[in-house]
């Protein structure tokens, strides 16, 4: 015998509404497991900062050199041909240059890059800047530690120093290079100088990478105690 109309109706309601609280069920059961997850994920998560930090106030100026240098320009932001490269959301920099020399052969500089988070910042840090810095192009010595060199920054999430002799140009003899790359939360810092013992010396750069350091602590509210 068939099933009529009201019987059919019936069972469709008896069926559709057991299947609707298992439905109910299961979903609770699902948001009971994934709710602590989500928020152990948020939590962890790496966030946009708010508000964002005044990134001139984290470019180093002219207090931080030795006697002598002279600010060429700067702070400005990269050139247009270059921003976004290292898929940064803003970078600026600076550069110094020390008095009564050729400024376009000696300098150092100063750039900063931000990225929307410090995840963002650590996976350019290590697959763009850690190792890009410090390419053998020109290099008649190697980049390498300094034998005298001690400084090791308690502000930076992570850093890399080498210096490398060079042969920057045909027409000036080879000159030494430092550089510096560190990352402080969403911000990678580069700066690079010529090493001089008459106008620039490991102790002064030491002085310059403290007042980055600086800086950074204070700007991002770092503690380093």
């Amino acid at each position: 015998m068939g099933i009529n109309a009201g019987h059919e109706m019936m069972l469709k309601k008896r069926t559709l509404g057991s299947f609707g609280w298992w439905k109910i069920a299961c979903g609770g059961l699902v948001f009971a497991c994934a709710a602590p997850m989500a928020l152990c994920v948020a939590s962890v998560w790496p966030t946009t900062r708010t508000p964002a930090v005044d990134m001139y106030e984290l470019m180093i100026d002219l207090s931080a050199f030795p006697e002598g240098w002279r600010s060429w320009f700067g702070p400005v932001h990269t050139p247009e041909r270059a921003h976004g490269e290292h898929g940064e959301r803003e970078a600026l920099y600076i550069v110094f240059y020390p008095q009564g020399l050729d400024r376009e052969l000696h300098f150092a500089d100063h750039t900063v890059f931000r990225y929307r988070n410090e995840l963002d910042a650590a996976i350019v840090y290590y697959g763009d800047f850690r190792g890009g810095q410090f390419r053998p192009w020109n290099m008649i010595t190697p980049w390498a530690v300094p034998e005298k060199w001690s400084y090791e920054s308690v502000v930076a999430d992570r850093l890399k120093f080498a210096c490398g002799e060079l042969d920057m140009s045909p027409v000036a003899p080879p000159r030494w290079d430092c550089t510096a790359v560190a990352q402080y939360d969403e911000f990678i810092s580069i700066f690079a100088t010529e090493l001089s013992p008459d106008y620039m010396t490991l102790e002064d750069v030491e002085r310059i990478l403290v007042a980055i350091d600086e800086r950074m602590a204070f700007h991002l509210g770092k503690n380093v105690e």
